[in-house]
């Protein structure tokens, strides 16, 4: 839905989706192996609640999500901030924008009219005027289930056929959650996500704080630990989830051993020990 409560444009629905599905699982394929593709506060805190990380380690994982998305919003400030130097040159004479830069600009507006903040509110994420908190509440924490138990699924449980194509699915968890929950809610499912984009607009003079902004903070945590708990008691015994944690980590050092011992087998070892053939005449 746009501002008036309109279906939202097909086209920009799909394109948009499959762009936050693509980045997961690029961003998963990229950073899996160092700290297991944690880029998103609800996933981190089922793997607490799943006592896969522990509190300390879980809340510095977060703290640099929070962080990183802030950071990446002033990034996207930086990059975008040109769309709106001139819409107050392109005004006629009744002080109407032409359709083109309308939408950028009437969406970059600061609070008190006195200029234009980050362009597009930087995707901020907001509840559809026609859509009650309850119903986002409801919808992002399912949006945030989908994606969680997904990952739980996929890439912790030990008899997971995924393997490497696990950052795909979740990919995927998260294209068709954007899908679902952008009309109503812009698609939190990430409150870090909400959170770095937020701040930014009210650095750049921009009102964000309003209806339903506590969704996209509560929600989502909510959604993973219902996700988590669903996973543990009802999906996989205890024991699973310990030798799915033991079984990554045999498969990390065999991978090091693989790395690191020399290949010998061809070798036609002598008594020298040098693996070169004397000359016996």
């Amino acid at each position: 839905m746009d501002g008036e409560g309109a279906i939202f444009d097909a086209g920009a629905l799909t394109a948009i989706s499959i762009a936050f599905g693509l980045t997961i699982s690029v961003l998963a394929y990229g950073i899996g192996h160092i700290s297991g593709g944690h880029i998103n506060p609800a996933v981190t805190l089922s793997f607490m609640v799943l006592r896969l990380k522990s509190i300390t380690a879980g809340l510095l994982y977060m703290l640099a999500q929070f962080a990183g998305a802030t950071l990446g919003a002033f990034i996207l400030w930086g990059c975008t901030a040109s769309l709106t130097e001139h819409c107050d040159d392109e005004r006629d004479s009744d002080g109407n924008l032409p359709g083109d830069i309308n939408g950028v600009c009437s969406s970059s507006a600061k609070a008190d009219g006195s200029g234009y903040g980050p362009p597009f509110s930087l995707g901020v994420n907001m509840v559809a005027p026609r859509v009650s908190t309850g119903s986002a509440f409801l919808i992002e924490m399912m949006g945030t289930f989908l994606l969680v138990f997904t990952v739980l699924q996929v890439a912790v449980h030990n008899k997971s056929t995924a393997g490497n194509v696990a950052p795909i699915a979740i990919g995927w968890a998260v294209l068709v959650a954007h899908l679902v929950l952008i009309p109503f809610t812009g698609c939190g499912i990430n409150p870090a996500r909400s959170f770095g984009p937020m701040i930014v607009d009210t650095i750049g003079g921009m009102d964000v704080w309003v209806r339903g902004c506590w969704v996209f903070y509560t929600a989502p945590f909510i959604g993973s630990t219902v996700a988590a708990l669903t996973y543990k008691f009802i999906f996989c015994e205890e024991e699973d989830v310990k030798d799915a944690v033991e079984e990554a980590a045999m498969k990390k050092n065999d991978d090091l051993e693989k790395v690191n011992r020399p290949e010998i087998d061809d070798l036609e070892l002598q008594p020298n020990g040098t693996g070169e053939t004397e000359d016996m005449e």
